[in-house]
């Protein structure tokens, strides 16, 4: 994933830094107007910042890099984002 660096902080390029660690919690839908695409809520306390995941493996390695840093990696596939 090619926003995230050092398995811990999301960039928007030309917007935002996001520190993992702190979200609280994380929500997606698949685009309805471009299909593979995903968009996503990073929530941190009350507030929430949107970011764009460009594939189904890009969100599959943020929501991997997340739980890492909440203290334990779920095994999942791909496929378990989107049934």
């Amino acid at each position: 994933m090619e926003n995230l660096y050092n398995k811990r902080y999301l960039i928007k390029s030309n917007s935002y830094m996001i520190d993992l660690f702190n979200v609280d919690f994380i929500t997606w839908k698949e685009n309805e107007n471009e299909t593979g695409t995903y968009w996503v809520k990073l929530h941190i306390g009350t507030k929430e910042a949107r970011y764009v995941c460009s594939s189904l493996e890009e969100l599959h390695g943020l929501v991997k890099a997340w739980t890492r840093l909440r203290g334990e990696e779920i095994e999942m596939e791909e496929e378990d984002l989107i049934w």
